[in-house]
């Protein structure tokens, strides 16, 4: 048997090749769309947590600040690593109550501090994660609605509370106590609608960076499923 230098030991068939280019891009394509439709279900799974990890100490508000999104845009071109990321709309407040901030006042003596009987219609997150609207704006808002506020020192403590005298609750909070209300002899003298304080330490009642760990353990195990099923299909294979 001779061998000649100048011709190749076999040759493969062009359609052979053309088959097996077009497996591989069949296979490329569905390995980007798994790991889209896994970066999108990771994505609303992350955004949920980090919601309910927010929602019951700070209220629907700040919880619902929380943002996600992926890379590439839904539409695009699919691709094999895909990038997703969460943010919040609030990153102060999220931090503050994370890290167990001191907050103290930035004029004046006093740190004046909402109550849930206040009103809370008017308020929203801008980009830098601060209030749209300022505190002494809440105020001004309570004092529409109640009339000026009395303040009541706390014995032995630093510590003043803003009240509203004259007042009835209803189902979407506290109004001004109607004339049959008062007429009655019914109304709520004294519900504190302000807190002033020197300064406030947040309680570490949120935990961003735990809810961050499980989305990590989440998404590698999400991608891994996607992949090993479209491996186990296509090739037979468990691994």
């Amino acid at each position: 048997m001779s061998f000649d230098p100048g011709q190749p030991d076999f040759t493969i068939d062009a359609g052979i090749v053309e088959s097996l280019s077009a497996d591989i891009d069949a296979t490329l394509e569905e390995l980007a769309d798994a790991a889209m439709a896994a970066a999108d279900s990771v994505e609303a799974w992350g955004k949920q947590e980090l919601r309910a990890d927010t929602r019951a100490p700070l209220g629907d508000k700040v919880a619902n600040a929380w943002r996600s999104r992926v890379w590439p845009n839904k539409g695009g071109q699919a691709s094999m690593a895909p990038s997703i990321g969460w943010w919040s709309n609030a990153p102060h407040i999220v931090r503050a109550f994370a890290d167990g901030e001191t907050m103290r006042a930035g004029t004046g003596k006093y740190l004046l501090i909402p109550t849930e009987n206040a009103p809370q219609a008017g308020y929203g997150f801008g980009q830098s994660g601060r209030m749209r609207k300022s505190r002494s704006y809440a105020l001004v808002q309570a004092e529409k609605r109640f009339g000026k506020l009395r303040y009541v020192k706390v014995k032995g403590r630093d510590l003043i509370l803003m009240v509203a005298d004259k007042v009835q609750k209803n189902k979407r909070g506290y109004a001004p106590a109607s004339k049959t209300t008062l007429r009655r002899g019914r109304e709520e003298n004294g519900v504190v609608m302000f807190i002033l304080v020197p300064s406030a330490t947040m309680p570490k009642s949120v935990n961003p960076d735990r809810i961050a760990a499980a989305i990590g353990r989440e998404g590698v195990e999400r991608f891994s499923r996607a992949f090993r099923e479209i491996a186990t299909r296509r090739f037979g294979a468990d691994d």
